[in-house]
């Protein structure tokens, strides 16, 4: 029958009355920003290598597609309380996108969720135009301000991590109750990786005698797709090897297991250790900036001058910019003896 949904062999047998899904005409503004997305959703490719060739009609990510898909949903529910009337794709308003990000400001939302949404919006429009239910020539949907003028938002940056007692402490109690996690989280301490790239680290990327993480992209979840080099100090040598064995033991050759929930598992770990130890809490990406901190100081403490010393920081980190580590990893000097190397001469 048309319009009929398929139906299981076993309701069929078990007589579950015959459903009928929604035709096209009559889905809602949601699942039709759903099927725009879905268009425009290719992953397996690095990101990296898109913004290198001038790509910008993508989604590579699993986790942003899930983010953009979340963000749109919103979006259309905002907008079927605000505009009832509107139902398809081509009658989506500038003025409806900058009312939903005035709506995040207004409820003291973080820049960075706010950000995240103007980004999604952006995407969302770029993907109608694919999909031909928006002519080219129509307006954005969420015009660039120009530069100065507000054009992004961000969360306000703040440098300052755990103590590297703090996350040694943070670390010992966390493996003393998820072994697993304990070992994400000392691998974020030591070697400065995002939570997603050390849950999805593989023994084929661990040197072990000479220190090195190798992560190769996008199988790494490394942030971009970007490919990068870390090189741990000395120390770490048997931890590292019992990571590679581990990782000999699994037929796919991940070290970790529950890969897609275990970064989340690691940020409600740390929140509870944070409240039992009496430690403020920083969340998983203090461990970063944590060893950020920590490799500046080395680095400084070897002689390496400022400049430079951020430059090492940021490629172990897998950030472009020397400002970004400034503000946001590398924890301030005491004593302001040396000159800002960042700033113009």
């Amino acid at each position: 029958m048309e319009g009929e949904k398929p139906m299981s062999d076993m309701k069929r047998r078990e007589g579950w009355p015959t459903r009928h899904h929604v035709t096209r005409r009559h889905r809602n503004l949601s699942h039709k920003m759903l099927r725009a997305l879905q268009a425009i959703f290719k992953p397996g490719y690095s990101r990296h290598l898109d913004r290198l060739q001038g790509r910008t009609d993508t989604i590579r990510g699993i986790q942003t597609m899930r983010s953009m898909v979340a963000d749109a949903k919103q979006f259309a529910r905002f907008v079927r309380a605000r505009w009832p009337a509107v139902r398809e794709l081509r009658e989506l308003r500038p003025e409806m996108a900058s009312a939903m990000i005035e709506e995040l400001v207004q409820r003291d939302d973080s820049g960075g969720r706010i950000g995240r949404m103007a980004a999604s919006l952006r995407k969302l429009d770029v993907a109608c135009r694919h999909i031909g239910a928006v002519e080219r020539e129509t307006p954005a949907l969420l015009p660039l301000a120009p530069r100065g003028l507000g054009s992004s938002f961000h969360s306000d940056p703040c440098p300052v991590g755990y103590t590297n007692e703090e996350a040694r402490r943070i670390v010992g109690y966390v493996t003393s109750r998820d072994e697993q996690v304990g070992r994400v989280l000392e691998l974020m301490r030591i070697a400065g990786l995002r939570v997603s790239e050390a849950a999805h680290l593989r023994g084929e990327d661990i040197e072990a005698e000479k220190g090195f993480l190798h992560l190769r992209g996008a199988v790494n979840y490394s942030k971009g797709g970007r490919p990068r080099e870390i090189h741990l100090v000395a120390g770490h040598k048997a931890f590292l090897a019992c990571l590679v064995s581990t990782a000999r033991g699994h037929p796919n050759g991940h070290i970790f297991a529950s890969r897609r929930s275990l970064p989340e598992r690691a940020r409600a770990w740390v929140r509870k250790a944070c409240e039992d130890l009496g430690i403020c809490p920083l969340g998983t990406h203090g461990l970063r900036k944590t060893f950020a901190t920590e490799e500046h100081r080395r680095l400084r403490a070897e002689g390496m001058e400022e400049r430079e010393a951020l430059r090492v920081v940021a490629t172990q980190l897998g950030h472009n910019r020397l400002l970004v580590v400034r503000q946001s990893y590398v924890a301030p000097r005491p004593i302001a003896e040396e000159p800002d190397p960042l700033a113009p001469r």
